[in-house]
């Protein structure tokens, strides 16, 4: 079976904060699969609160730039300190500046009709497809918004992939994110590896959105 075209999804500024950062706003140095999952409900104007309709969809994430590591900033803002809006404070966040992302979908699990992996490259294809949304289209944070989102029908190789590894993990990235219970938010641990070629990294990089 013929592998899947990529989506290409390029983002000037974001950060992805991992999950048990208190203080100092740290990034992960890529998207975790969670993340990227709502940045396409997102685009197919799917609301929050039906975020389960493609629940079970497999993913794989390689990067394109450069050895698969985008550049660094680091900024001085105020951030948000608990559920208070007005309990901010100064603080050091850093950046991730050109991120160039991969996105490969396949069915798995995903039960509903089309399910993502067809619904996305129709709405890139033909935008009018897409009912209703609101808003630029972000990864992450509403300021980290998307600059390129578009099929990749001849995508550059080697990559580094984002591969799910519970051995020999370091990364412990969110594949599903419950905002009003954390019990239930679903993390596993991923690697990224060597630059290798497309075909080999789609041997070993899916992961199922939801866990």
């Amino acid at each position: 079976m013929t592998n899947p075209l990529p989506i290409r999804v390029e983002v000037p500024v974001c950060a992805f904060r991992p999950y048990a950062s208190r203080e100092y706003q740290d990034t992960y140095p890529v998207p975790p699969p969670a993340t990227v999952y709502g940045m396409l409900l997102s685009l197919l104007g799917i609301p929050r609160g039906e975020k389960t309709r493609h629940r079970g969809a497999e993913m794989a994430l390689a990067m394109g730039n450069v050895l698969g590591r985008s550049q660094r900033s680091r900024v001085f803002r105020k951030l948000r300190r608990g559920k208070d809006l007005e309990n901010t404070r100064p603080d050091y966040q850093d950046l991730l500046l050109d991120l160039k992302l991969s996105v490969w979908l396949r069915k798995g699990a995903d039960q509903s009709d089309p399910p993502l992996c067809h619904s996305v490259p129709a709405a890139l294809c033909d935008p009018s497809t897409i009912k209703s949304r609101n808003g630029g289209l972000s990864l992450g944070e509403s300021s980290y918004l998307v600059d390129v989102i578009r099929i990749d029908p001849q995508p550059q190789e080697p990559m580094v992939f984002v591969i799910p590894d519970e051995e020999r993990g370091f990364y412990s990235l969110p594949v599903w994110v419950d905002h009003l219970d954390r019990k239930n938010t679903v993390l596993r641990r991923f690697r990224l590896s060597d630059p290798i070629p497309i075909s080999e990294g789609l041997k070993c990089a899916w992961v199922r959105i939801g866990g």
